[in-house]
């Protein structure tokens, strides 16, 4: 049976261990044939450090099977090493001896090989997972987006340290916990329909939804979600910022778009106005030609001084419009409060008529205040104005200063620190107004008076001036319950001082002064300079900066120097009189301008020999004002 088998075979047979084999055997060897009858040691001699143990457990009775063994041959064809399977059964004789042993073997080399290979791919694969799971452990752990594992019932599995850090919760206070505990409670319907949608479809999609804070806020946070058919695996953006980025520009396109809308307003109202006044004044000069041609000079002085009150209305339209803008002009200087508006007393109760009463609450002893008193006067007779025709001119109106201290800023967007301030009240028991309109009452022609029964200038004017002043201005009010305007102006520590006893009669003309006029506007500047030459001053006019400068090197010394600030040519007044001060460091100058919203500092207003006009003025005024400055002692030139 072993000759037929066939698998390699052989009978090891006698101390000899001689080999008798089938054909099969014959092509494990490397010579056919040569091993029958030969040695078993010598036929293996090669392998024998590897087979010689097994031999002789076999010649002493034990069975051996070695699988997948690699011996030291070599396929002559390739020289690959090659793999056995060795099986050795002992073989006894008729004395139950054992006097051999049946080899029997199998080469396995393709088997190992596979074995091998499959090994081998089995620890690339698992190195791959290796650095698979280090990368996923390291984008996890380094993420600054938010991730989480959550079950199929939502609560919370695990959580990378991003979503620690941008919610603040730890994991002993939320691991299990239904994520849904954490989402704003207006986000909730939304979130559950989305969980289903990642669910059902399991796939991925995005929702926006707000996430509860440890400290009580919440924040936005842009998530990513995928199911895997157990868990569903997240990953949120926080957009907070976004979020609150996009609201800022929405709420700053919708402030444009006020401020837009209240130019618009602004310049409607102004249109109006100004129309209204030109027209008088243009109608009046007319009139005033016609009546000239005709010969009728009876009715002129009426037409002139129709005119003349237009222009003193646009006037104080302007200086309403400038005191609003807080680029009025202002003289604050301190003041008692109290006696400042005891001195207003009469001009007041003109104002309100005969049949309303006033009530004075003042405080005892109020704290001094920096103001510009002519503008106070105006506010209050405004004030007082509105309060009139709010009572239908029978009421009471009440007048109430007190000392105030604010611990905080005050409690608005207004910007008010904290401080000692004046307050000064002016309260009424009129028809109130609705609080639908208290957000515009202080703007420019904004007026719940019939139509050609006030500008809605007036609170205009009040807000400006009190917040040009350092203070605060703010309404309260209830339909059919009145309305009380706070003023709120800081407090002072500066010296009151007191009004002088016996004035010097004033000067009306001028004694030959030398005048430098500058101004852009032709008909103007020959107007001013007609008037003053016809009071007493010699006046050098001139278009432009440069010009300007010209005539004071060339035409010099001047007593006084009259210049527009807003100048053609890139040159400004400003700069013109800072370069005349080089040449002659004691020169008095007066600026007249339309608009100015330059600092004090840029106009040397806080130094000795320098005023400042606004336009428009009457022309006695700009005499007046020349005329004071040249009073003044000489400017020390340092």
């Amino acid at each position: 049976m072993m000759i037929l088998s066939p698998f390699p075979c052989a009978v090891v047979w006698g101390p000899d261990m001689t080999v008798i084999h089938n054909d099969a055997y014959t092509a494990l060897l490397e010579r056919d044939g040569v091993a029958l009858g030969q040695p078993f040691n010598e036929v293996w001699a090669r392998a024998w450090p590897q087979v010689g143990s097994w031999v002789f457990k076999a010649m002493e009775g034990q069975s051996n099977f070695v699988e997948d063994q690699p011996l030291q041959l070599t396929c002559e064809q390739t020289g690959a090493r090659l793999s056995y399977a060795f099986s050795y059964t002992p073989l006894r004789d008729e004395y139950y001896e054992v006097a051999g042993f049946l080899h029997t073997v199998i080469e396995t080399t393709a088997g190992v090989e596979a074995h091998d290979q499959w090994r081998e791919q089995a620890l690339t694969f698992e190195r791959q997972l290796e650095r698979y799971m280090a990368d996923r452990d390291q984008i996890w752990q380094l993420s600054r987006d938010a991730m989480i594992v959550v079950s199929r019932d939502l609560r919370l599995l695990e959580a990378n340290p991003a979503w620690h850090r941008a919610l603040g919760w730890t994991d002993e206070e939320i691991r299990e916990r239904s994520i849904l505990e954490l989402v704003h409670p207006a986000d909730l319907t939304e979130v559950e329909v989305a969980v289903m949608d990642f669910v059902h479809q399991q796939g991925a999609d995005q929702l926006e939804t707000r996430m509860r804070h440890r400290d009580g806020h919440y924040r936005w946070f842009r998530w990513t979600a995928s199911f895997d058919g157990s868990r569903l695996t997240a990953v949120g953006r926080d957009i907070s910022g976004d979020r609150d980025e996009v609201i800022r520009q929405s709420e700053a396109f919708v402030r444009a778009a006020q401020r837009m809308d209240a130019v618009g307003h602004l310049a409607g109202g102004m249109a109006h106005e100004m129309n209204n006044l030109l027209s008088g004044i243009g109608g009046s000069l007319e009139l005033l030609q016609s009546r000239l041609e005709q010969g009728r000079l009876g009715q002129i002085d009426r037409y002139v001084a129709l005119a003349a009150d237009s222009v003193q209305r646009a006037m104080t339209l302007t200086h309403h419009l400038l005191a609003f803008s807080r680029h009025q002009p202002l003289s604050p200087k301190p003041i008692d409060v109290n006696a400042q508006l005891t001195t207003m007393e009469l001009l007041l109760r003109q104002v309100l008529g005969t049949e309303m009463r006033m009530k004075w609450e003042l405080d005892v002893a109020p704290w001094t205040l920096c103001v510009d008193v002519g503008q106070l006067e105006m506010a209050l007779v405004h004030l007082f104005s509105n309060a009139r025709e709010a009572c239908l001119g029978r009421g009471e109106i009440t007048l109430h200063t007190i000392n105030t201290r604010l611990h905080a800023p005050f409690p608005d967007d207004s910007g008010v620190p904290a401080g000692d301030y004046v307050g000064v009240y002016v309260s009424d028991d009129g028809h109130g107004m609705p609080e639908t309109d208290l957000p515009r009452a202080f703007e420019p022609f904004f007026t719940t008076k019939p139509m050609g029964q006030g500008a809605g200038l007036g609170l205009a004017m009040v807000y400006g001036f009190v917040g040009q002043s350092g203070g605060h201005v703010w309404l309260e009010s209830q339909p059919g319950q009145g309305m009380r305007v706070c003023m709120l102006f800081p407090r002072s520590h500066a010296h009151v001082e007191q009004p002088p006893v016996s004035p010097i009669a004033p000067v009306t003309r001028g004694r030959g002064q030398r005048i430098l006029l500058t101004d852009d506007e032709h008909n103007l500047r020959a107007v001013i300079k007609e008037y003053l030459e016809e009071h007493g001053f010699e006046v050098c006019d001139a278009v432009d900066a440069s010009s300007a400068l010209d005539c004071f090197r060339n035409q010099g010394p001047f007593d006084l120097v009259i210049t527009d600030i807003g100048l053609p040519g890139g040159f400004s007044g400003r700069q013109a009189a800072k370069a005349m001060r080089l040449l002659a460091p004691a020169q008095k100058i007066l600026f007249i301008t339309g608009f100015n919203d330059q600092p004090v500092e840029l106009l040397m207003l806080d130094t000795p020999g320098t005023a400042l006009m606004l336009k428009p003025f009457a022309l006695s005024a700009l005499k007046n004002q020349a005329l004071l400055m040249l009073a003044d002692p000489p400017v020390s030139a340092t």
